[in-house]
């Protein structure tokens, strides 16, 4: 056999060698580049993916610190407006009060009041509802504000249904829709709408009203110092229920005699002072006669001469305010004497001082507001955490 090649076929395999050999370097350079975009694709899509994840992580992370911040910020605000302070016999409050309504001297300014009487303080709202007696009016003061704003009353002492006569309590309803007022000398119990309505109701009338209170049940309690007697009234009824008194003036168990401001607990017993008796008692849930919970002491007679006002705290110590010593004295219920916890004996208009107290209060976080009449002004004493 001849294996020899032939020149010609020599260059034409020797071209096709050539041609194969251009033809894999080509391939292998193509296979270079195609290698080094896809190397450069996935070290794209790797810088995205990384970079797209970092800033969603970021953002995620800024959204959780922010709802992280507003969380702490309303668990704050919420520690804030409620109290973990259990107040008991052994919590003081700082002696150097602070006015918080009024203290502008006696008038009918927006930054003043007149013999002002009973209170509500709003905790949701930020703000203290008045009964401004001698203006005729109701005034909300904001905490902190200068000026209170006129809620009822606006058209001065009259008999008319958008007039009050000498208003002496006021409370709010649960769902803080309206204004329930006790406009004493009209002898009538209305109710005004906090949306500006122009026409307050009247629930009651013909009844000589001091004092409200209002329990879970949005139930409604009445002192009528005219009857010597405390009642509850249902929304949609037509009668009261006699809870406190209701026996005639006097001085037995079973009595009560000229009632002002008036506390109900959460187990629904009603706290009465009683005014010309110098006394408080309490009425447990459908008794038929009260029990003795602050009186006269031998060492110091004086203590609860004239008690007007009343409040009472989760352990079951009793606040009373009286005029007669110009003081809010505390009756614990295993103690035998009551102590001072707020005022000095002597009436003035130092921050220590109190003229003629009537309407008690606490707020949220354990503060104590005194209704300061004759001074007419309203003071908030800090409780001491010190």
């Amino acid at each position: 056999m001849n294996n020899r090649v032939e020149p010609d076929e020599f260059i034409e395999v020797n071209s096709n060698t050539t041609r194969l050999r251009t033809l894999y370097k080509h391939f292998r350079k193509r296979k270079l580049i195609w290698i080094i975009f896809s190397i450069i694709l996935i070290v794209v899509i790797i810088l995205v993916s990384t970079i797209t994840a970092t800033m969603k992580k970021t953002k995620k992370e800024k959204t959780t610190t922010t709802t992280t911040s507003e969380l702490l910020t309303t668990t704050t605000t919420s520690e804030q407006l409620i109290s973990s302070v259990i107040i008991n016999n052994n919590t003081k409050w700082k002696q150097n009060a602070s006015t918080v309504a009024g203290g502008n001297g006696l008038g009918s300014g927006l930054n003043q009041l007149r013999d002002p009487y009973g209170i509500y303080v709003d905790n949701d709202d930020q703000s203290i509802y008045i009964a401004d007696r001698d203006n005729h009016r109701i005034v909300r003061w904001e905490f902190g504000a200068n000026n209170g704003e006129i809620i009822a009353g606006r058209n001065g002492k009259g008999n008319k249904i958008d007039q009050l006569d000498t208003p002496s309590d006021v409370v709010l309803d649960k769902e803080r829709k309206y204004l329930i007022i006790c406009d004493q000398g009209n002898k009538r119990l209305i109710r005004c709408s906090r949306q500006n309505n122009p026409d307050p109701e009247i629930l009651i009338d013909n009844i000589a009203c001091w004092g409200l209170a209002m329990d879970n049940n949005e139930d409604l309690y009445i002192s009528d110092w005219g009857k010597h007697q405390v009642s509850r009234w249902r929304q949609g009824n037509t009668e009261d229920i006699v809870v406190a008194g209701g026996n005639g003036q006097g001085n037995q168990l079973n009595q009560v005699n000229t009632p002002m401001f008036i506390f109900v607990d959460d187990y629904y017993s009603v706290y009465v002072p009683d005014f010309r008796q110098n006394r408080v008692m309490k009425w447990v849930k459908n008794a038929a006669e009260g029990s003795l919970v602050a009186s006269e002491q031998a060492s110091n007679p004086t203590a609860i001469s004239q008690p007007i006002g009343v409040i009472v705290d989760y352990t079951g110590n009793v606040y009373v305010s009286t005029g007669g010593n110009n003081q809010v004295m505390r009756w614990s219920q295993d103690a035998t004497e009551c102590v001072p916890v707020v005022g000095e004996k002597k009436s003035g208009t130092e921050p220590t001082q109190l003229d003629h107290p009537t309407d008690l209060s606490f707020d949220r976080q354990g503060n104590l507001y005194v209704v300061d009449r004759s001074n007419s002004r309203i003071q908030k004493f800090d409780i001491d955490r010190g």
